[in-house]
């Protein structure tokens, strides 16, 4: 149960970090943002293992190294880059529900890759979650064909995020059956992303700036504290991703991956209810997208139904 748990608390943590970068969003471009982000989740993750992990770091295997950078590649450059750009286009509501696809993706990584097997509930469980996504976002996606291609982009690169969050859960089961420290995983996967972002970012911010135009005094020279506060909302994000990162991890090292995607794609259901409260002027909950949601969640339910017991 405590896999179970960690999982939920995941859920939670990424369902709030979409909620505060769309928020945070408004005030800079997002690749900026993803960098301002991933730094903050670095901060948490770099006190974490000075606290508990520090003497993890001289028992790095080769092996490890090679395995925790494609980590750091796929999780940050493919997943929450793709998640920042998919929230700035379709909002945090439409966006959190492609990326929970994760479960499905996760569940083929593992069966092919890593010989895990799926009991046939969890399998009823990831078809629920597939279901609830196309409910919810069915219209949706049908009038973006229609009407705005740019929507359309928003969904792909949300798919997109949620393919390389599955492949991310599969890579870590991978490290941590020959590393077994989350936090070391974390962190250095972390310094990678950042590291591999810069360019993009660089060339994203020459290319359009930092903070949005729109902003009262965007144009004027401000000092540092100015720009601290515009980037507070994405920074409290990196925060709020940094916990569910790092929970995600250990959920991972107690239990199999099968059993812990399809529980960390419950976050939309979160994100549907902060949305709601918290980005009334941003975003519109509709019933449809409420019952898909539902429905996702409903198949989460069946996946820890099953998962006790394989």
């Amino acid at each position: 149960m405590a896999a179970i748990a960690l999982s939920m608390l995941a859920a939670f943590g990424f369902a709030s970090s979409a909620v505060l970068s769309r928020q945070g969003m408004q005030t800079i471009f997002p690749l900026p943002g993803v960098m301002v982000s991933l730094f903050f989740s670095f901060l948490l993750a770099s006190v974490m293992v000075l606290l508990f992990a520090f003497s993890d770091i001289r028992g790095i295997p080769q092996a490890a190294i090679l395995w925790i950078l494609a980590l750091g590649v796929m999780n940050f450059l493919g997943g929450r880059s793709q998640n920042f750009l998919s929230v700035n286009l379709i909002g945090a509501s439409r966006a959190s529900l492609f990326v929970s696809s994760q479960a499905p993706f996760a569940a083929v990584f593992a069966v092919v890759f890593t010989g895990e097997t799926i009991h046939p509930l969890v399998a009823l469980g990831t078809a629920g979650v597939v279901f609830g996504l196309l409910f919810a976002s069915g219209d949706s996606i049908k009038e973006g064909w229609r009407t705005d291609k740019t929507f359309l982009l928003g969904y792909v690169m949300a798919l997109g995020a949620g393919a390389s969050y599955g492949a991310t859960n599969v890579m870590a089961k991978h490290i941590l059956g020959i590393y077994d420290s989350p936090l070391i995983m974390t962190a250095f996967s972390m310094v990678i992303g950042m590291a591999v972002l810069s360019p993009l970012v660089g060339a994203s911010a020459a290319h359009s700036g930092i903070i949005r135009k729109g902003n009262p005094g965007a144009s004027e020279d401000h000092g540092i504290l100015w720009y601290l506060s515009s980037f507070k909302y994405v920074a409290l994000s990196g925060l709020a991703s940094g916990v569910a990162v790092i929970t995600w991890y250990y959920a991972v090292q107690r239990a199999d991956v099968v059993v812990i995607s399809p529980i960390v794609s419950s976050s939309p259901l979160v994100t549907l209810l902060l949305a709601h409260i918290f980005l009334t002027r941003l975003e519109r909950v509709t019933r449809r997208l409420a019952a898909g949601a539902a429905l996702t969640v409903v198949g989460v339910i069946f996946v820890v139904w099953g998962s006790q017991l394989q």
